[in-house]
């Protein structure tokens, strides 16, 4: 094996001439440029074939690479058999048009073959019927003298079908209506359509067809056995748009110089894509088909979005372009290039990453044996997808652009970028990645620390002083959080430590402005010892297992019963009030924990009470002596019932103390029960368990809320219970539960 090998310029000829026979294998895909939906690849090739080989102004043209596996003597080709096919029928096309069949080829050996000869060494392998398809075409060919005439569309007789090549070979003794069924023989007919079309003005061109080149590799110089022959080739095998864009972006490599001339063969972007990062991608691939087409595609269309947000985030269509590249719509190649999608930095990330990405197993390299800052599977898979949530995205930009630009991987120093990055993203994830531009925003910001990647908790230590320094697309809070921590970690280990631990609790995730403010003093320095009790206490409220984060499950709603005995911490959504839940935007413990204001007050005057080694006891003891019958919190301190009846949210409509709805969906419409009537309802359930009574909840606010206890129906309404007679009219109001149960009666 050559330790360098290098590519040869080769003509169709030269590389025919070379070998025994080309021979397409078996495990080949089929022709595809001649098939139906492709005629702008084909236009655009031929276009370009044309312009090598017209008689006057000719410019050469270099093809991209070719590669081949030679045994005895054979060459099949691992990738550029449709170039390779194109150009077969190209030089049977030109031959048969200016009479070069039996002309004498001499090759560098000095061996001699006729054209006729040369053409017959390009065969298929064991499809008979290609094969077969070929060989007559060579030696019986068509009298281009006698072409039949052309078909036309019925709709439209002025519009001809241009298939008289086609169809004078179809009408050949030779031919057998059944190769019309093979798929690569009917896209040869197509592909000879067109080459008639395009060259049919052309005369005397045979000797141009030596301006059309193209770089040959022998497979053998790089080792690559037959199980990746088979991947490369599977990929593809039924669709071509990924196969489409490749070739347009290999000839914009070339054509912007984005590669430099000298790079080593199999370093280059040509190369890797069809051997290294195949491999990697064959791992994803659908197990039916052993396709993986999309999932590539998706790969350089998920960077193009992040490249575009990067760019061109204050043209006018932004947000429509970005919809465009994160959809699952066809984009077209000039699309991509409309959008500027395409840059050097582009093609350089892509390359860097990919090559960071693929370990020498060719399998997804994991940087970490941990998924505390990023979760790798997981963003690749996504990014194979093309179906990231923005924030996801913005880690996805800032683990892949660090990759990119660190020519050598230091996994303390990317650690350190990527926790700064989680907790910016997680700690602004409820508020901000709504739309396209804040997640423009975020990427554009984080571009900008790029420089400071490798020292950017030192970064964030000088921002202290910084009053207006800011990162658009971030919450503002979380970033002078990021300030502090970070002043705190360079302080020393202890508070690294410290800090580093409770950030990666699962449901903290990084936010953990809550403690800091804790555990000031009353001059309003840290004070380290009350930060780490602080965080004890805090794991031993909230939990942080794998999709589970969030409040402890305390019995009977303990916690919350003694938070509220404490003060009233609930949140206000619209109309409503929570007793809050694990994840939300408005409602939700993080959402407390975020913002410094009275709950979140109340929240540490209940820590404060509280030990970890009697955490249960403690809630119990605070519930326990709340006495307060007045206080409208009484009933939902005392009955756990209460908080149950408000529904998976938690929600209550509080209009004042007199008036309060336990909500079992999120607006009235839905069924839902009156406070006061249904305190009661639980209170004699709960004492006569032998006594039938019902709760009649109701979907509408005019309806009473009531219940029916020994024939005797009971609402509350405006501070005073009523008895509901059967005529709809009320017996004298009660204010008070005794004059109520003496009522009943009990």
């Amino acid at each position: 094996m050559k330790n360098n090998p290098k590519s040869e310029k080769l003509t169709f000829f030269e590389l025919i001439n070379k070998y025994k026979k080309i021979e397409i294998p078996i495990i080949q895909r089929d022709y595809a440029q001649g098939r139906e939906g492709k005629e702008e690849l084909r236009k655009n090739f031929l276009t370009a074939l044309h312009g090598a080989v017209k008689a006057v102004n000719s410019k050469p043209l270099e093809l991209d690479f070719v590669y081949g596996s030679v045994k005895n003597n054979v060459l099949q080709p691992l990738d550029g058999q449709q170039r390779l096919t194109t150009l077969f029928l190209l030089h049977w096309f030109i031959a048969i048009k200016d009479n070069k069949l039996d002309d004498t080829i001499e090759s560098n050996n000095g061996e001699k073959n006729t054209v006729r000869d040369l053409l017959k060494k390009f065969t298929y392998e064991t499809r008979i019927s290609s094969r077969e398809f070929c060989e007559k075409l060579i030696e019986d060919g068509i009298d281009f003298t006698k072409l039949l005439e052309t078909d036309y569309y019925e709709e439209d007789e002025a519009k001809p079908k241009n298939n008289e090549l086609s169809k004078t070979i179809i009408d050949s003794s030779w031919f057998f209506l059944s190769w019309k069924k093979d798929p690569t023989i009917k896209s040869m007919l197509t592909m000879l359509d067109s080459i008639h079309q395009t060259f049919k003005n052309e005369t005397e061109i045979w000797d141009k067809l030596n301006n059309i080149t193209f770089h040959y590799i022998e497979l053998e110089n790089f080792g690559l056995s037959d199980d990746l022959y088979i991947k490369m080739n599977a990929r593809g095998k039924l669709l071509t748009d990924f196969e489409n864009f490749k070739a347009k972006f290999e000839q914009l490599i070339k054509q912007e110089k984005w590669e430099a001339e000298e790079t080593d063969v199999r370093e280059t972007f040509s190369h890797k894509i069809d051997t290294d990062w195949t491999d990697l991608f064959w791992n994803y691939r659908d197990e039916n088909t052993n396709i993986f087409d999309d999932q590539f595609l998706n790969f350089f269309r998920t960077m193009a979005t992040i490249n575009y947000a990067l760019n061109s985030c204050e043209e006018v269509d932004f947000n429509e372009n970005i919809n465009l590249l994160r959809s699952d719509n066809t984009i077209s190649f000039n699309k991509y290039l409309e959008l500027d999608c395409f840059d050097k930095i582009y093609f350089k990330t892509i390359k860097s990453v990919l090559n960071k990405i693929t370990d020498e197993n060719k399998e997804l390299k994991n940087f970490f044996s941990d998924d505390v800052y990023i979760d790798e599977e997981n963003i690749f898979e996504g990014v194979r997808n093309n179906d990231l949530p923005y924030a996801d995205l913005v880690i996805t930009f800032a683990f892949y652009k660090y990759l990119a630009i660190e020519e050598n991987i230091d996994i303390k120093k990317l650690r350190s970028w990527l926790r700064i990055i989680r907790n910016l993203v997680e700690g602004s994830r409820p508020y901000f990645f709504n739309d396209a531009r804040e997640f423009a925003n975020a990427i554009n910001s984080i571009y900008k620390l790029l420089d400071d990647r490798n020292s950017i908790v030192e970064y964030f230590k000088e921002k202290k002083q910084d009053e207006k320094f800011s990162l658009s697309g971030f919450l503002g809070e979380q970033v002078k959080e990021e300030i502090t921590k970070a002043n705190l970690i360079l302080q020393s280990d202890d508070w690294k430590n410290a800090i580093i631990e409770i950030e990666n609790h699962g449901y903290f995730n990084g936010q953990i402005g809550f403690l800091l403010d804790w555990c000031k003093d009353e001059n309003g320095i840290y004070d380290l010892k009350k930060f780490k009790d602080y965080s004890k206490k805090a794991k031993a409220i909230f939990k942080e297992e794998r999709d589970k984060e969030g409040l402890e499950q305390f019995d009977n709603f303990l916690f919350e019963r003694a938070l509220l005995a404490t003060g009233n911490y609930l949140l206000k959504k619209g109309l409503n009030h929570s007793f809050l839940i694990d994840r939300e935007r408005d409602i939700s413990w993080k959402r407390l924990l975020r913002d410094n204001n009275s709950q979140r007050k109340i929240l540490k005057q209940l820590v404060d009470k509280v030990s970890v080694s009697s955490l249960t006891n403690d809630l119990q003891k605070i519930i326990d002596n709340f006495s307060n019958q007045t206080d409208w919190r009484y009933y939902f301190i005392k009955q756990p019932e209460m908080i149950a009846a408000c529904g998976s949210q938690k929600l209550i409509r509080f209009n004042n103390e007199n008036d309060i709805l336990l909500l079992g969906s999120t607006t009235t419409s839905g069924y839902h029960k009156e406070y006061y009537s249904y305190s009661l309802y639980v209170e004699l359930k709960n004492n006569h368990p032998n006594i039938d009574i019902v709760y009649y909840d109701q979907r509408t606010v005019e309806e009473w809320k009531s219940f029916v206890f020994n024939g005797k129906e009971i609402a509350f309404e405006k501070g005073q219970y009523v008895c509901i007679k059967g005529s709809g009219e009320t017996e004298p109001k009660r204010r008070s539960r005794k004059e109520v149960l003496d009522f009943l009666k009990l």
